[in-house]
């Protein structure tokens, strides 16, 4: 395999070989938060990011030898060690005031909330990709720069593990479940035939279905059209539009604060849909555009998903609530993995544009509560109050 130039057949296959690796990260993923708790439990939450960070090393290191048993092994070890990384990030996050976890949230690392890490690396990612490829000619994707990428990587995670090695204890610590593990399970799936939960579940579904969409089939259909002309520099700026979308839909938030509420969350869902509408209708054409609208989309779905949880159920609740939402979403992102390989653009572009629209009609009946009233502890912080948070982070 000398090299992977956008449209050949070679590169068709090894990408329907990616789509698998992906589809495998996300069953496993989705599988694996029904039995990470107790696994977090026993080895702690720091074990519990190191575990993480050699799943994902052990993943990037199968790219340099391309062995293909070996990379699906090694997604197989991701996903699970992935799920129980975030099943102990998702409980901290509910351990602390909603305050700090708003302030967390926006200022960058959405990690805590089991999202996939997509802002920064979205837009360092594609950057350093664009420097990377100044050196390369051709609209090709030799071995040694593919060496190289997956290397530096490589590199960046296993400092992640030496560093998790000295984490220090946490200021705080996540409160054990005081139920036995299975029937919290059964407290899991009592609360997802909730009235709101039914009506939330084509918005979590959809949140799914658009964060495979950006990641995968979006990247696919800019390096197979070659009208667009050089798309392996274009891919990157792609990315990098969409990394770009995510932070300022961050930033608006952030600067609208409180007045989310008054606004209204359905609106916000409302807008965050024309958003995606408008990027479907033009993706073939307008690719760093349809980026932008698709990062900003993105940021304000989740964004209303999470605070709407935090409106409807008190902390007791909270926890169940959070975990059908991040089991509906893992699951939708796994089944669009499936199929995203065997798809055309139009395929995945009416489905969903189907579900962005029954997300947003279904999300107009939920019903929040009149005991919660507006407070700016359930919205982004502003600047000024970042201090009375600086003590619960290490």
């Amino acid at each position: 395999m000398e090299y992977l130039s956008a449209g050949s057949g070679l590169l068709l296959q090894f990408l329907l070989i990616l789509h698998s690796i992906a589809f495998l990260i996300y069953l496993v993923f989705t599988i694996g938060h029904l039995v990470a708790t107790p696994i977090v439990e026993i080895i702690s939450p720091k074990w519990s990011i190191v575990s993480g960070l050699v799943g994902y090393a052990m993943f990037e290191a199968a790219f340099l030898w391309m062995n293909e048993y070996f990379l699906y092994f090694s997604a197989a070890c991701a996903g699970f060690s992935g799920s129980c990384e975030i099943v102990y990030y998702g409980r901290v996050s509910l351990t602390i005031s909603l305050k700090t976890v708003n302030l967390i949230l926006w200022i960058g690392t959405r990690q805590i909330y089991g999202v996939y890490p997509k802002y920064r690396k979205l837009i360092f990612g594609g950057s350093y990709l664009l420097i990377l490829y100044r050196f390369q000619t051709g609209n090709e994707f030799q071995m040694p720069l593919i060496r190289l990428v997956v290397g530096s990587f490589l590199g960046c995670t296993l400092i992640s593990i030496l560093i998790g090695f000295f984490l220090p204890k946490p200021v705080f610590k996540a409160e054990k479940y005081k139920i036995p593990y299975f029937k919290h399970l059964a407290e899991i799936a009592k609360i997802s035939f909730d009235r709101n939960l039914l009506f939330l579940l084509f918005t979590f579904l959809y949140t799914g279905m658009e964060l495979s969409f950006f990641s995968f089939v979006f990247p696919t259909m800019v390096s197979f059209t070659k009208a667009l002309g050089n798309t392996r520099d274009l891919n990157a700026c792609a990315s990098i539009f969409v990394g770009i979308g995510n932070v300022s839909g961050c930033f608006a938030l952030s600067a609208l604060g409180a007045r989310v509420r008054e606004i209204g969350r359905k609106k916000m869902v409302l807008l965050a849909a024309i958003l995606h509408m408008t990027c479907f209708l033009l993706s073939p054409y307008i690719v760093l555009i349809c980026g932008f609208l698709l990062g900003v989309g993105d940021t304000i779905f989740n964004q209303q998903c999470y605070t709407i949880l935090s409106d409807i159920y008190e902390h007791d609740k909270r926890i169940e609530a959070f975990a059908v939402y991040r089991f509906y979403q893992s699951a939708a992102s796994c089944v669009v993995m499936f199929y995203s390989a065997h798809a055309l653009l139009k395929t995945h572009i009416i489905v969903l544009s189907t579900f962005c629209i029954l997300a947003t009609v279904t999300f107009f009946g939920i019903r929040v509560p009149e005991k919660y009233p507006a407070s700016p502890s359930s919205e982004m912080l502003e600047v000024k109050e970042s201090e009375e948070s600086k003590s619960m982070i290490y």
